[in-house]
């Protein structure tokens, strides 16, 4: 497998060469990695698909990472995918490469209806938590240990896709992208099944494990979007738990908290000056002085969601 991030002129030679390759190009601020790591185990069930630049293989299709390089190739992307949007200057480079492509696969709830207006392609299929998007998933049951339901597509129908290894809506929404996505491909249902079933997400994207004492550890200290800590604190919400504690990185996402359903957050940092906080929140100079104060506070069925890595209160994953 080859690295994301080939230089432009090192693509536009390799799709040249093999022309009847189909190109997938995941773009958007955020998202990205979970998209294509779903694309890869749900389309890998049926095709021959590389990540990126492989000279030693042709296969059936690439998947090209469109912000993985300050240069991308001049070309028309069989399938465009928008996992996100931000700003105006985004809206305008992910839809000029959207214009061209054949189909555009787009993430109904993070990329803000205004920026419809830079989007002329007319075969756009969306994907996100509910209607009226095209894809979306319609859960019945979500426990630590992952999820279950059915995924909607196009036509209504709802299509039961068994247990999931996923906790939160806005983790589902890569795997409803990656079968509408198989879908365009006429990949078989029971593959695109298979291939759900066996998605494992990356390791610190909102993955449980067994921790001290008896506790749930979610770890989630390798997101970096500006919404990881809103998503996160849904998906524990909706968790059974005695106690609930927020291991945050900084201040700046607090407002996203419902402290009603809180136990404690704990915060790596000083305290702003004049800042008002609520008393369930507390400030530390350090992880030593995190690891100090949380450890003793761990006990069975306790959900810890962490926003920095402390692996000293993880035992085991649970996937």
């Amino acid at each position: 497998m080859a690295l994301f991030g080939s230089n432009k002129k090192r693509m536009e030679r390799y799709l040249k060469k093999y022309d009847t390759i189909k190109t997938i190009v995941v773009c958007g601020s955020y998202g990205r990695k979970s998209a294509i790591r779903a694309l890869g185990y749900v389309l890998g069930e049926d095709l021959k698909i590389t990540m990126g630049i492989n000279k030693a293989f042709v296969e059936d299709a690439i998947v090209l990472d469109y912000n993985s390089g300050n240069e991308f190739p001049d070309i028309d992307p069989d399938v465009l995918i928008i996992t996100a949007c931000e700003t105006d200057e985004e809206a305008r480079k992910y839809f000029a490469l959207a214009n061209r492509a054949q189909y555009v696969v787009l993430n109904f709830n993070d990329v803000p209806q205004e920026y419809a207006k830079y989007l002329q392609n007319p075969n756009v299929i969306t994907y996100g938590n509910e209607f009226p998007a095209d894809y979306y998933f319609e859960n019945e049951w979500m426990t630590v240990e992952g999820c279950t339901g059915n995924i909607v597509n196009p036509e209504r129908e709802k299509v039961h896709v068994g247990h999931l290894k996923v906790i939160g809506e806005y983790n589902l929404r890569p795997l409803v992208m990656a079968a509408a996505v198989a879908k365009l491909f006429q990949i078989p249902r029971e593959k695109i099944k298979e291939g759900l079933k066996s998605y494992v997400p990356l390791h610190g994207r909102m993955s449980p494990a067994r921790g001290l004492r008896g506790s749930i550890i979610i770890d989630d200290s390798a997101s970096s979007s500006k919404t990881s800590v809103k998503y996160g604190l849904q998906a524990i919400y909706g968790l059974d738990a005695n106690v609930r504690i927020l291991v945050a990185k900084d201040v700046s996402k607090l407002h996203k908290v419902n402290y009603d359903l809180m136990s404690e957050v704990l915060v790596m940092g000083e305290k702003p000056a004049n800042m008002k906080v609520n008393a369930k929140v507390k400030f530390f100079a350090d992880e030593i002085e995190i690891l100090d104060y949380l450890t003793p506070r761990l006990e069975t069925d306790a959900i810890v969601l962490l926003e920095i890595p402390l692996p000293e209160i993880i035992q085991s994953y649970i996937w």
